[in-house]
Order: structure tokens, then sequence, then C-alpha cells
């Protein structure tokens, strides 16, 4: 009805991705985060409105069609390249598309860049909270530090309150906690605060972020040893429920409790049965630390496979040998994050 360009419902082929990027890279003619945030600011609001849509489809189309993301990502930059930058992530966004399945963190890192720029500008704060969280949860930490992301989340929380984004505040706030996982915070200190995060996302009523939160703090009281059976129930009762986008979160965290006691033949039942964590849950530290241990677990499973044929052991070898490739290209591209 606003007469504006849309992605087919439907599938996009490999073919027409790279078209497009394309396209869309000879737009952006090597142009510099201060270059992107010095475009002027777009006044259609026909336009403007177009893209605020495109930016709430963008969120949720994921999970639906996957290869539809990209698409609206490519409509978003072009509609800003042409006509103007406004509140929305859009070049957050294509941060995210560049540091993941287009192997280029830096020039991605650019984006985010760009998207922090923009938002100071005056008008731009409604997109803060979700800016932040796309650019610390899905870019910088392909070159930076993961540590360095703690504080901008929380500020992408507190941020997200004062606007009343209460979901990208809470997506915020589920990054952070699970970050303090990943950069080694005592467990006793993150079930506190993971505790108190469940209080607040109640009170939000923000459903299933608590629930990626619990999830989190079920884990951490396994590895601590606090009722390891009622645990272990809660977790896989998540797991039978019918096309539930939570189970990515308990397979990430079952496969670090698995690997911690060493017990690599559920481990490695594990890493069949989930499928590919780094398509479902793209970019985030989560699938790049899901990674270590996925390379971990198939070596130690044909270390250890005793009574496994040949062919078996020689399977999960080379397994191993993509995933641990797969790394090294993380490190080569400038991963710190990466330890070899």
């Amino acid at each position: 009805q606003l007469g504006l360009p849309t992605p087919q419902k439907k599938p996009a082929s490999k073919f027409t991705i790279i078209r497009e990027y394309i396209r869309v890279n000879r737009l952006l003619k090597n142009k510099s985060a201060e270059d992107i945030a010095n475009l002027p600011v777009l006044d259609d609001e026909r336009y403007d409105m177009g893209n605020r849509m495109n930016e709430h489809l963008a969120a949720c189309v994921y999970l639906v069609e996957p290869t539809m993301l990209p698409q609206i990502i490519f409509q978003m930059i072009t509609t800003s390249l042409k006509h103007g930058v406004n509140a929305s992530s859009a070049f957050a966004s294509l941060g995210l598309l560049l540091c993941g399945p287009f192997d280029k963190p830096h020039q991605g890192c650019e984006m985010a860049k760009a998207a922090e720029l923009i938002l100071e500008k005056p008008g731009m704060r409604s997109s803060a909270s979700n800016t932040i969280f796309l650019t610390q949860n899905f870019c910088y930490h392909w070159i930076s530090p993961l540590q360095d992301s703690v504080e901008p989340l929380l500020k992408g929380y507190q941020v997200g309150l004062e606007i009343g984004d209460n979901e990208k505040a809470c997506y915020c706030l589920v990054a952070r906690s699970y970050t303090l996982f990943f950069i080694g915070r005592s467990l006793d200190s993150i079930q506190q605060e993971l505790e108190a995060t469940i209080q607040v996302m109640t009170q939000l009523k923000q459903d299933e972020n608590k629930m990626k939160i619990v999830i989190l703090l079920v884990t951490l009281k396994k590895l601590r040893g606090i009722d390891a059976e009622a645990c272990d129930k809660m977790l896989d009762s998540i797991l039978v429920e019918p096309r539930n986008n939570l189970a990515v979160f308990v397979n990430i965290m079952k496969l670090e409790v698995f690997v911690f006691y060493q017990e690599w033949r559920e481990a490695i039942d594990l890493v069949r049965k989930a499928g590919s964590i780094r398509l479902l849950l793209p970019c985030v530290p989560g699938s790049v630390r899901y990674t270590f241990l996925e390379a971990l677990t198939y070596l130690k499973a044909a270390q250890l496979s005793s009574g496994w044929r040949k062919k078996e052991k020689r399977q999960l070898r080379k397994c191993a040998q993509k995933t641990i490739h797969l790394i090294q290209g993380w490190a080569k591209n400038g991963n710190v994050n990466v330890v070899l």
C-alpha cells in the first residue's frame, strides 16, 4: 500500500542474495562509518515508515524463512543510501550479515560503527537499544575482546527501558548474561545476577527472554552441583516442545555441561542431534563457543571410541578437522577471542 519494493515471500536463492549483495556493495562505494553517518536524514515519511516496517520484519523473519533476511536488510540499506538515514538499525543489521554469512568481520564492524554514529544524530534514539544489541552481540566480538561488550549491553538495557523498548532491552540483558558466563565470571556471582534478572523480566512480562535466562541459570546450578536431576528434567522438557526456538539455547548449554564433566558419549550424541547451531543462531558468541566445544567433542569421541568401526572414527576425525578449519579461518580474520 505504501508503493515501496518488498522482498517476495518465498526462499531466495544464493544467486539472488549474492547479486543483491554486489548491488548494495556498489552503492556503498567503500564509504567509511563517518561517511555513512554524514548522509542526510531521511525526511520522506513514506520511506521512513517502510524502513521501520522492514526493521520489525527483520526481527522475526529469520526463524520463518532465513533467506528473506538478507533481502530485507539490503532493501533497508538501499533506502538509506538513496534517500537518507533514519531511526532504524539498518547498518547494524548489515553488520550482522557481513560478520556472519559473508565472513567479512572488519567491514561488518565498520557498518556497526556507522550505526552507532547515526544514533548520535537528533531524533535517532528510538532504535538505540536494538542497535546496541545487534552491534555488540553480532558484530564486535568477531574482532574485539568479548568482555568489551559487557558494559555496552548493560547500557542497551538501560536505554531500552528509558525509551519504552522493553523487548530489545531484555535482548541486551540476555546477551550480557551469557557473555558474563562465556568470559569466565564466577558462577556464584552470575547466579545472583540471573536470579535478580528473572524477577525483572517477570515484571516486564518478557516470558521468552526470561526462559533464556532460566536455561542459563539451570546450567550454572548443574555445574555447581545444585539439584542436578531437576535441572536435567527442566532442560529436557524444553527440548520436547515442538517448533520452539529455545532449544538452541538448551543444546548450547547442555554441551557445556557434558564437556565440563567429560561425558563424551552424551556430548557426541547431542552434537549429532542438535543440527547446525551456527545456522539456527548465527554470528553470536554462543554459537562461536559451541563450535569450540563441538571440535573438542569430535576429537575426544574419536580418541575414546573403542569398539567403533574404523569408518566411524574416520568420520569423527573428518568432522573435527572441518570444524577446526572453520575456527582457524576466524583467527585469520582477526578474531581475538580465538585461542589456537
